[in-house]
């Protein structure tokens, strides 16, 4: 059978991007039968991604294609193979990037270069036309992808649950306040065994940020966030920030281990996440740590009235050791899902906490140092032992793209360029984790837009149109 490709280039004043793309993509696709489409926006409004793909979509359809690869502007072919497949391929697997450009190109990623079989984009009545600005359409498109039972990739994800009880945190009010046993002088490791159940979102912050546990002030803190990061951030003594970050990580039970290094030198944090090493920063004089009475396990502050960055979710144990553990004990003590951290041959804890020794509002501090905290708003539930999950993402052709430097235009330097990125965001999220996507009211079938002018020269099209 002989099918046709729908090229499809959502573009909006990017003149020289333009010229480059068009001059890369024609000299590439030699032997497949093919229209490219640029719809280009020319409204005042924020980018509409997911809208202007729909609109050449439907264009791509009049013109008989069978097939659409949905396709950035930014990203140049250097090795890539465009043609048909009966089943959804995200195209990218080896992006080059310029000096000094971030882009990362993770397992959950599904933009940049897309294709779709038409009947399946009709199926999942294509992209959402709701999201303006930077971001969150291709997530989106995930979901709908899931929601119509389209065939995905899958990977494994390690998890370190146990049979146990821990305490459960609602994401609004509670929390545990334990005495503050950290200083600036010595040397001590953090570990804690937790779950991460959903993004606690607040609307009107930046972003999202759930603390699993925090030493307040400037919070020196384990938190996870609503691009699905791991980050453990700490502050010098002349309030410059450090921040250790993951990669993407799915909600779930992970074992944390943080070692801080005061007696050597260079002063040294480092990061693991069940057992491996995420990074580490040197560092000169510490924030002073030990000026707080309390720290906090389940939210960043409690006593703030905002950024109080509740985490909903539980804690299964956490311990506090004088000394920086070896690599043989990180690995002991994040692997451990079966035993009291008593039966690993590792040093007197400091401090030791463990979910299923609660009494009233009492987590009993199990090192025999009278370290008592207290439990505020928790309940406990019983956990189940497991060692990993699988999530979707995307099936891969192996392509490889150059990526084109340009302006960021989502989050950067801790805040929107667009407001509206943020609203998408928090739409994402809700459709989710309520696992729906409003595919029928909201896609192709719901589509409005004005055409302002279409110029063709063979198999290229430009359309012009205004977003409403």
């Amino acid at each position: 059978m002989n099918h046709k490709l729908g090229l499809v280039v959502p573009y909006k004043n990017r003149p020289e991007q333009l010229q480059q793309f068009k001059k890369s993509i024609l000299s590439y696709i030699q032997d497949i039968d093919y229209e490219l489409i640029i719809v280009d926006q020319v409204d005042d409004n924020d980018f509409n991604r997911g809208k202007l793909l729909n609109i050449g979509f439907l264009h791509a359809d009049k013109l008989g294609c069978d097939y659409v690869v949905f396709h950035d502007i930014d990203m140049l072919p250097i090795d890539v193979d465009y043609g048909y497949s009966d089943t959804v391929l995200h195209l990218i697997d080896d992006l080059q990037t310029p000096e000094g450009f971030d882009r990362v190109n993770f397992d959950e990623y599904f933009g940049g270069v897309t294709l779709f079989p038409s009947t399946v984009f009709k199926n999942i009545n294509g992209y959402t036309n709701e999201y303006w600005g930077w971001g969150f359409e291709d997530d989106n498109l995930m979901l709908r992808c899931r929601s119509k039972k389209v065939k995905l990739g899958s990977k494994v994800v390690s998890q370190k649950s146990r049979d146990g009880i821990q305490l459960e945190l609602d994401g609004s009010n509670s929390f545990v306040a334990c005495p503050n046993v950290f200083n600036n002088v010595r040397d001590f490791s953090i570990f804690i065994n937790f779950t991460i159940d959903k993004i606690n979102s607040f609307e009107d912050n930046i972003t999202d940020v759930n603390s699993v546990f925090s030493i307040p002030g400037f919070d020196t803190a384990l938190t996870y966030n609503s691009f699905r990061n791991f980050a453990f951030q700490f502050w010098k003594k002349d309030l410059s920030s450090m921040n250790i970050h993951s990669n993407h990580f799915p909600e779930g039970t992970y074992s944390a281990i943080i070692t801080i290094e005061n007696k050597s030198n260079p002063k040294k944090v480092t990061f693991y996440l069940n057992g491996e090493k995420i990074g580490d920063l040197a560092y000169d004089k510490l924030y002073d740590i030990k000026s707080s009475k309390y720290f906090y396990l389940g939210a960043g502050n409690p006593e703030r009235s905002e950024n109080q960055n509740f985490m909903k979710g539980g804690i299964n144990s956490f311990a506090v050791f004088n000394e920086v553990l070896s690599d043989i004990q990180i690995k002991k003590l994040s692997t451990n899902i079966h035993h009291s951290l008593f039966n690993l041959h590792l040093p007197t804890p400091l401090t030791y906490y463990d979910g299923k020794f609660l009494r009233d509002n009492t987590l009993i501090d199990l090192s025999g140092n009278g370290n008592d905290a207290t439990a505020f708003g928790c309940k406990v539930r019983i956990t189940k032992k497991s060692t990993e999950t699988t999530v979707d993402i995307p099936l891969r052709r192996k392509g490889k793209f150059q990526a084109l430097a340009h302006e960021e235009n989502g989050y950067t330097k801790g805040y929107w360029k667009s407001w509206q990125s943020r609203e998408n965001q928090l739409d994402y999220y809700k459709k989710y984790y309520n696992n729906n996507p409003n595919l029928e009211s909201d896609g192709l079938s719901t589509l409005f837009f004005t055409p302002t002018s279409t110029d063709t020269d063979g198999n290229y099209h430009h359309l012009k149109v205004k977003l409403t």
